[in-house]
């Protein structure tokens, strides 16, 4: 499947799962989609840990995180490509990304399905939750926030 993807231009293999299309996994990451839910307030939205899903440790930071900072709507629940297709045409898609060990956080600005891109606004976001997300698990990551509950100093 990747060399498929890759002979098409695409970067990964976007899993879907089932005859309605379930997002699962994007390459060996989990996924994750910004939108502007039905109440005009921005919701981050990952699939649930089901046994299709890996539960990743980069994904379990990045929902503590988003909870802890409460300034956006948490969900798990399944999300499925007609949805993606649905908030693309209203405009209410804002963004998509991969979370992983390797890469941290990886956006997405392009989906094939069906024989057609799908553009993914990602990148055009002036101030997009996946770079504060990014920022801050770096951050924590080299020890720029001290004395943080995920880190211990080694002397």
């Amino acid at each position: 499947m990747l060399k498929k993807a890759l002979k098409k231009g695409y970067q990964q293999v976007l899993w879907l799962y089932g005859e309605h299309n379930e997002i699962t996994e994007v390459g060996a990451m989990n996924i994750f989609m910004v939108y502007l839910n039905d109440d005009g307030e921005k919701e981050l939205v990952t699939p649930p840990l089901n046994g299709l899903i890996l539960p990743g440790v980069v994904r379990n930071s990045i929902l503590a995180l988003s909870q802890e900072w409460n300034q956006y709507k948490v969900s798990e629940r399944k999300i499925y490509m007609k949805e993606i297709c649905r908030l693309l045409s209203e405009n209410r898609l804002l963004e998509m990304f991969g979370s992983g060990t390797a890469c941290i956080i990886s956006p997405i600005s392009n989906i094939g399905f069906m024989d057609r891109d799908f553009h993914i606004p990602t990148l055009q976001q002036s101030d997009p939750i996946y770079k504060k997300l990014e920022k801050h698990l770096k951050d924590i990551q080299y020890g720029y926030i001290p004395d943080h509950p995920w880190t211990i100093t080694i002397d």
